[in-house]
């Protein structure tokens, strides 16, 4: 196993929600794309052109063929609020009898057994009750290390599909400023807004992030914004911005040992699961990928938990199951 992850040939890849799928699908001779760089304030942004080519395809799956599927998952960790909650929720299902990796995104809202999925204690059961799919392992990743991660590869490069701006983004370690406001002034705004609506009236609290079409070279801090931001859009077009984050990750990365791999995540795998797994894969250049978010344009309906909460539901008449697997 040390001499392929050696090869000159053999990319191994790590993302916040794809460290499996850079496992396979990071075959890439760097050699042929000219390098630039930039400096994104103290990082060093890194950038290959042209961006090697992922192929985006829903290919036809064949009758008893062969699955993977592991559970990807990013939180806040030490230091945030709700930290423990599952920001990002993917599965990765992989059809090695036909050569194609299918990324099927969960809302963290989704309601599940009277709570919402991201709160699960036992998050990989509730996804294997939801899709019917035999889910094997788990890999998850806070922000912290979602950051280091990005930045040991010097960057990425976002090819963004829609322009997008979020003029309310927390500033970590700002949540509790005050804004030179006034106890008086306090109280009257405590009077007038409730939820985000009152969070907003602390603007200091907050700054504003853009992002233009095209390709946006980020560093680990400016990726985790994006994957993160969600007043600019809502959790559909975060799901969005988390597969554009992994492509570009997919298309970049090149972490040379599984070791150092392993050390960005926390995971149920070990090396010789790992061994197995690329064995069963074969060849990643072979492979093209497909993303399924699940969301109100498909099998989801918006509505209220029983304390007022958003909360998103299987719409009436759809069945997930069955949904998920007709198209993987």
């Amino acid at each position: 196993m040390k001499k392929l992850l050696q090869s000159p040939n053999f990319v191994f890849l790590l993302v916040l929600p794809v460290f499996l799928i850079g496992m396979y699908l990071g075959t890439y001779g760097y050699s042929k794309f000219v390098k630039t760089s930039f400096d994104t304030k103290t990082t060093k942004v890194e950038t290959n052109y042209p961006l090697p080519e992922i192929v985006e395809e829903n290919r036809v799956t064949t009758k008893n063929a062969k699955f993977l599927n592991v559970l990807l998952t990013g939180h806040g960790g030490v230091g945030h609020s709700g930290g423990g909650l599952m920001d990002a929720i993917m599965v990765v299902s992989v059809n090695v009898t036909d050569k194609k990796a299918s990324i099927i995104s969960f809302p963290r809202d989704f309601w599940f057994s009277g709570h919402k999925i991201n709160a699960d204690p036992s998050l990989k059961d509730a996804l294997v009750g939801v899709t019917g799919l035999s889910i094997s392992n788990f890999i998850s990743i806070d922000f912290i290390s979602f950051v280091n991660m990005i930045n040991s590869i010097g960057g990425i490069t976002v090819d963004v599909k829609k322009a997008y701006t979020d003029n309310f983004y927390p500033v970590r370690g700002k949540e509790n400023e005050l804004c030179g406001m006034s106890n008086e002034k306090i109280a009257e705004v405590h009077k007038l807004y409730t939820n985000f609506e009152l969070e907003k009236q602390f603007t200091c609290r907050y700054e504003t992030i853009s992002y233009k079409v095209g390709l946006n070279n980020m560093s680990g801090e400016e990726a985790l914004k994006y994957v993160r931001s969600r007043h600019g859009g809502n959790d559909f077009e975060r799901s969005r911005h988390q597969f554009e984050a992994l492509k570009a990750i997919l298309q970049k990365a090149n972490i040379a040992s599984v070791s150092e791999a392993f050390s960005f995540v926390t995971t149920d795998f070990t090396i010789d699961s790992v061994n197995k797994m690329i064995t069963e894969i074969g060849n990643p250049l072979e492979y093209s990928i497909f993303y399924l978010g699940l969301s109100e344009e498909n099998v989801l309906v918006s509505a209220k938990s029983s304390g007022g909460a958003y909360i998103l539901q299987t719409r009436e008449g759809q069945n997930i199951k069955e949904y998920i697997k007709n198209i993987i």
